[in-house]
């Protein structure tokens, strides 16, 4: 009777859909049906996490909170066409160690619209297409000890420069230890937060990001970084404009530590998989994140 009442409110939709408010609101209710119809798992059914992993959850948004010595991070790549949870299985299968799943940057039916380096290369496929113009990135440092760093940062160049480690053109919001290597990044982001500044409108003015106006407050996807250089791996649902995004991490007390924050790929492509479940279920039922993805993995070198 639910999924009945819900589908009635969507087709009246449909017969007043004649702006563009009218169309936002039924990408609302559509998303809003199709999310009642997804297995929503709580924390409890993902059982006891490993120390250093927690679930975050509040109003609008949900996801992880890794903290630094216990995880190693890694860009995975793919090209077959399935999404995110079938990649993780399927990846899961090689390397026991893999916990958790976020989906990566934006792209296209060509490839990838940022920088990719993986286990310190440049993936063969899918093909990079980077515009001259400043994005922002997740990466990842190897130490002298094999210990990992993780960085965001902001760059106008492509992962075959990142990869030489030559950084003239590049922001990190922290210096890497003498002796280290990049060893994963990926890129095509765009302004959060910065030096825990509102700084959302970077990423229409100098990083010219255009959006719809119906995906201006679309589901994204966004990478955090605190003080304590733990990561944040966020999705926050539909309804929250970049402005009410950086709104939270300045005035919600569970992000009172929080420096940076980027925005990756969202809408249907926004989900993240935690040991072989949807902690974040796709919006239509059919998982779309597609070429690239960001791997948890349990780490032998705790610190």
């Amino acid at each position: 009777m639910k999924k009945f009442l819900l589908l009635i409110i969507l087709l009246s939709s449909v017969s007043r859909l004649y702006s563009s408010d009218l169309k936002s609101e039924l990408k609302s209710n559509v998303q809003f049906f199709f999310r009642s119809l997804t297995e929503n798992h709580s924390v409890k059914d993902f059982g006891v996490l490993p120390e250093g992993l927690e679930i975050v959850e509040g109003d609008g948004y949900r996801g992880l909170k890794l903290s630094t010595g216990y995880f190693e991070l890694r860009v995975d790549t793919w090209g077959e066409d399935i999404g995110l949870l079938e990649r993780f299985n399927k990846a899961k299968t090689e390397n026991e160690q893999l916990f958790a799943a976020i989906n990566g940057t934006f792209y296209s039916s060509r490839g990838i619209l940022g920088q990719i380096i993986s286990d310190g290369q440049i993936p063969v496929w899918p093909k990079q297409y980077i515009a001259a113009l400043p994005r922002c990135f997740l990466s990842s440092f190897r130490g002298l000890k094999g210990y990992q760093h993780w960085f965001i940062g902001e760059t106008t160049v492509g992962a075959s420069v990142l990869k030489t480690g030559i950084f003239d053109k590049v922001w990190f919001n922290g210096e890497s230890s003498t002796g280290t290597i990049m060893d994963n990044l990926i890129g095509g982001g765009g302004w959060i937060l910065r030096n825990r500044k509102d700084v959302h409108d970077e990423s229409f003015d100098r990083q010219r990001f255009r959006f719809k106006n119906e995906d201006l407050k679309a589901r994204r996807t966004v990478i955090a970084q605190d003080s304590d250089r733990f990561i944040y791996f966020l999705v926050f649902e539909s309804g929250n404009s970049l402005h009410q995004i950086a709104r939270t991490f300045v005035h919600n007390k569970v992000f009172e530590k929080v420096r940076e924050a980027i925005f990756l790929d969202g809408g249907a492509s926004s989900c993240i998989v935690l040991n072989g479940k949807y902690l974040v279920p796709p919006l239509y039922l059919v998982d779309k994140a597609r070429f690239s993805a960001i791997q948890v993995l349990k780490s032998d070198l705790t610190w």
